[in-house]
């Protein structure tokens, strides 16, 4: 199980620096929803890990978020604060096998 960035193997990894907009949201990059195959109004599900986000697209029942129709997803107050996310920080977004890993910027 993945609980920080160590546990992911840095050769997997392709990174992009992302800003969270003022209404807490961050853009997935074309690059990587071509790769996930995702789309809009597709669920994904967060996990919060000890230094960072675990974005993946949602395989079974459960909490979901929704892409929106500008291909944004609403990180979630709750990891904004145990992440010590506040606006327009910048995130480092890796793209991994089958998700996205997000941590702030230095981290």
């Amino acid at each position: 199980m993945i609980k920080s960035f160590a546990d992911i193997r840095k050769a997997d990894l392709r990174g992009m620096v992302r800003r969270v907009d003022n209404l807490g949201r961050i853009l997935v990059p074309k690059e990587y929803r071509k790769e996930l195959g995702l789309e809009q109004n597709n669920k994904i599900e967060l996990t919060i890990l000890s230094d960072g986000l675990l974005i993946r697209p949602l395989r079974a029942g459960g909490p979901a978020r929704r892409i929106d129709a500008l291909w944004r997803i609403n990180v979630p107050v709750a990891a904004r604060r145990v992440l010590d996310i506040d606006y327009y920080d910048e995130l480092e977004m890796f793209l991994l096998r089958d998700g996205m890993f997000i941590r702030k910027k230095g981290t």
